[in-house]
């Protein structure tokens, strides 16, 4: 109660304290505090692929009422939103730093959560924004699965061809996956090297000459591809000895393994114990029907005396064969003919330029977000374009990092209370059930695939139970050994039925039962040898 106490002071808190105001340094800034303003400014694409409904709203579970973001409101939908600048963003000789917060309120299995900074050129045009729209800086978190990245991909143009050509940073910091909102900042600097951070924490330090694939420069020489290595060319290190010969004592034919010659047989080893055995618990049902049902079988259980694994056909175990040394070959020696490995020579690349200043991208005229997300509810907040580091920091302290604090605390306090739910030690079992029943929920609701799933492995039983045969005992293999042997007199009737067994087929072994007038042969007997019943 006193911790719910602290954080419902510390939202006041915040609330008065979301004061940041813009300065002349500020490029663009969206802390989407005035809704219907915010509404007028950002205009949704007219593609029909973009059907995402966007709405300008608090989260779910705020910190704060009053604080607004942009929520992607629906899960399996394609979103495409911009806000368009009053006024091109050129970053020549001087820092750009890019920074947005963004909150994945109901979880994340497969969603982009990046934003793109579209490209200032004659035919863009805000309510037309695809897939294809040219961008200069594409930023931020992208999750699907196990794989995510921050992504920071620059188009630039090559100078030869005109082509616009993506590059991607190699190295991919991860994303925070986490259902509490982090604040992701992107830092361009004149000097070609960048940073990026999340929560205020760098993750990935970087150059733009050398941190990008493909690079934004090509190699100033190339392999001539004129050329080819001489026929004469010797390029192994290394060769058989000449002259060596093969050891008068080294054996080619001795195996890797032997049977261990000190093995014997264990005294208690059962050779002839079958593995399975009619199980003598069981007798045939009172309504049992041989005309209806056939022949009832009892149903064979695993043979109590070979639990152990001591029955069957004994084999001594093998060992390493001391005297084993493989295929023999000559050793080998420095090869006095080698020259070395051999390479194409270099010649100038044709197609060699050379950018100075490749952190320097296409002037930026509008703000985007167009992505697909299988994830409802995915909030974008406080975005701001700055040549400022200071201002950036600024943004950070008021905006964000007071309801990070709090948002961490009370997910603290959530995390402690279903831990305490599903401690069996609390005995609430019906709590567990209610708490397993809406964490499935809430994932199906996200992958519908799971109701599906879960449709079916409640149906699939009760079919079962419908169409099941009535005979419970297991059908009888049959092989091409089958042996009956059979005796009889006017007394006593004995069926002797030999049965090929293995652990994997596990078949039924008959029995029947045999009557004698005399006191001392009246017991049921079932002789059990291991062959197949023929009838």
């Amino acid at each position: 109660m006193n911790k719910l106490i602290l954080l419902l002071i510390l939202s006041i808190i915040i609330g008065v304290s979301i004061s940041f105001t813009p300065s002349k340094d500020t490029l663009f800034f969206e802390d989407f505090q005035d809704v219907s303003k915010s509404s007028s400014k950002w205009i949704r694409s007219s593609n029909k692929e973009y059907s995402g409904i966007v709405e300008f709203k608090a989260a779910n579970d705020p910190v704060d009422a009053s604080d607004n973001g942009l929520v992607l409101t629906e899960g399996g939908k394609r979103y495409a939103i911009s806000y368009e600048l009053s006024k091109p963003i050129d970053n020549s000789n001087k820092e750009l730093i890019v920074q947005y917060e963004l909150q994945f309120q109901e979880g994340v299995t497969c969603s982009g959560g990046y934003i793109k900074l579209y490209t200032d050129r004659e035919d863009f045009n805000i309510e037309q924004v695809n897939s294809n729209t040219p961008y200069s800086i594409m930023f931020g978190a992208d999750v699907c699965g196990s794989n995510d990245r921050i992504h920071f991909i620059v188009r630039h143009q090559n100078p030869h061809t005109l082509l616009h050509e993506e590059k991607l940073i190699t190295a991919k910091p991860s994303v925070r996956k986490d259902k509490i909102s982090h604040i992701y900042t992107l830092i361009i600097r004149p000097d070609n090297t960048f940073t990026i951070k999340v929560d205020n924490e760098s993750v990935l330090d970087g150059n733009f000459h050398d941190s990008f694939t493909p690079a934004f420069n090509p190699p100033k020489e190339i392999d001539d591809p004129t050329d080819s290595k001489p026929s004469d060319w010797v390029d192994e290190a290394q060769i058989p000895e000449p002259g060596a010969t093969k050891p008068d004592d080294w054996d080619e034919d001795q195996p890797k393994r032997i049977t261990d010659p000190d093995a014997t047989k264990p005294s208690d080893w059962l050779d002839n114990e079958p593995l399975l055995i009619v199980d003598p618990s069981e007798t045939q049902p009172a309504e049992w029907n041989e005309e209806d049902d056939g022949e009832w079988e009892a149903p064979s259980i695993e043979n109590p005396k070979c639990v152990s694994g001591q029955c069957g056909e004994w084999v001594a175990p093998t060992i390493v064969n001391p005297l084993y040394k493989g295929k023999w070959e000559a050793p080998l020696i420095a090869n006095p003919a080698y020259i070395g490995e051999w390479k194409p020579k270099q010649i100038p690349n044709p197609q060699y330029f050379n950018v100075e200043n490749p952190y320097i991208v296409d002037p930026i005229v509008a703000v985007g977000i167009e992505v697909l997300s299988n994830t409802r509810d995915l909030l974008f907040d406080n975005f701001i374009i700055t040549h400022s580091q200071e201002e950036a920091q600024q943004l950070l302290q008021e905006n964000w990092k007071e309801k990070h604090t709090a948002q961490k605390e009370r997910q603290a306090i959530k995390d402690a209370e279903e831990a305490k739910k599903l401690d069996p030690s609390n005995g609430d079992l019906l709590e567990t059930i209610k708490f397993y029943l809406a964490l499935f929920q809430t994932e199906a609701n996200q992958n519908p695939l799971l109701y599906l799933v879960a449709f079916s492995s409640l149906l699939l039983p009760i079919v079962f139970c419908f169409t099941r045969s009535k005979k419970p005992s297991q059908k009888k293999l049959k092989s091409d050994d089958d042996l009956v042997d059979t005796t009889s007199t006017s007394t006593t009737t004995t069926t002797v039925i030999k049965e090929s067994v293995s652990i994997q087929d596990k078949p039924t072994i008959e029995s029947e039962e045999s009557d004698d007038d005399d006191d001392e042969t009246t017991k049921k007997s079932t002789v059990t040898k291991r062959t197949n019943k023929v009838k």
